[in-house]
């Protein structure tokens, strides 16, 4: 009897023990395989821009689709590469398109106008900004989605309507609110060149017709890619038509501006920005693209002048822009 009891009480501690054991197992997980390890740290080397994680260059460098882009991606490009930058520059881009590659990381880096960030990109009102206040707001507005804006270029490159000279002084318009008086008095019969951004942008053409209280007939605007604007009213087959501040035609034709009188337009200042992490995986970046938007003048009239005249090298004197931004980056001393 006594050696039945022995063998039922060692069976029940084998049990207990078998199941202590059991249960301890499962609670301890296996260390992970040292190919599983490699694998982990392959993972976090690298990620594309806007991922957070450290990538490697080329600096990716977009541009939109009219003259002034093209020649400031150049320059950028141009000079990032005489300083050692892995550099690809990526031309002929809409607002859109552009804004959207730098916010998903695709583009690292552009220049872009403040204006356009405050009331296209982030759907803001124009309140009357200087364009310290405008450079500000934009500024801090971007940093929020670790967009980082540098220093602008003060030149200011604003849209505009601008009409011959004959036509602004037999008409004796020479403002806006002038030209929306004469518009209505043509019942909308007039004439007008827009580009397809200028048309389709709440501070195109749609805008400007309802902060100045005016309406072209739908026929009589034309619509064509950016620079073709100019045609129109040099061959007399529009009244007036959508230029930029900085455009050489207006120079070239002696054309008159009208005056925004009523402020519909804010400020367009020219501006570097890039994705936090490019500057981050870049030391120096931010010193030279400081030193290229130094080499403009300080004071705005100065600065679109400056800016003017190298669009006219493309522009007027059929310059490629990339030649266009070689000779002037050597005549300022920044390239050799």
């Amino acid at each position: 009897m006594l050696k039945k009891i022995l063998i039922v009480l060692l069976l029940i501690s084998v049990a207990v023990f078998t199941s202590a054991g059991g249960k301890k197992e499962a609670e301890e997980p296996a260390p992970p395989k040292a190919a599983e390890k490699e694998a982990e740290k392959e993972v976090v080397e690298e990620g594309p821009p806007g991922t957070g994680i450290p990538y490697k260059p080329p600096i990716n460098i977009g541009t939109k689709n009219f003259t002034e882009q093209f020649i400031v991606g150049n320059l950028m490009a141009i000079l990032l590469e005489d300083r050692g930058y892995d550099v690809e520059l990526k031309t002929g881009m809409a607002s859109t398109v552009l804004r959207e590659a730098m916010e998903n990381g695709s583009l690292d880096l552009c220049m872009d106008y403040t204006g356009t960030q405050w009331l296209s990109y982030t759907g803001h009102e124009f309140k009357g900004e200087s364009p310290e206040e405008m450079y500000q707001k934009t500024r801090e507005s971007d940093g929020e989605r670790g967009l980082i804006w540098l220093d602008p270029i003060w030149c200011n490159n604003t849209y505009a309507i601008a009409v011959t000279r004959e036509f602004s002084e037999q008409n004796n318009v020479t403002s806006l609110s002038d030209f929306a008086v004469y518009v209505k008095e043509k019942e909308g019969e007039v004439p007008f060149a827009s580009s397809f951004e200028f048309y389709a942008r709440p501070d195109g053409i749609l805008g400007l017709q309802l902060h100045y209280g005016f309406a072209f007939k739908p026929d009589q605007v034309t619509t064509v890619l950016p620079g073709l604007t100019f045609e129109y009213l040099v061959k007399g087959r529009s009244t007036a038509t959508m230029v930029f501040g900085t455009d050489p035609a207006v120079v070239k034709y002696n054309w008159v501006v009208l005056q925004d009188d009523k402020n519909f337009w804010p400020p367009y200042d020219l501006g570097p920005y890039l994705s936090k992490e490019a500057l981050d995986a870049n030391p120096g970046l931010e010193d030279v693209l400081k030193e290229l938007v130094g080499a403009f003048p300080d004071d705005p009239a100065g600065a679109r002048a400056e800016m003017t005249a190298l669009n006219a090298k493309v522009d007027i004197d059929l310059m490629e822009p990339e030649d266009a931004a070689k000779e002037w980056l050597k005549g300022k001393g920044l390239i050799k």
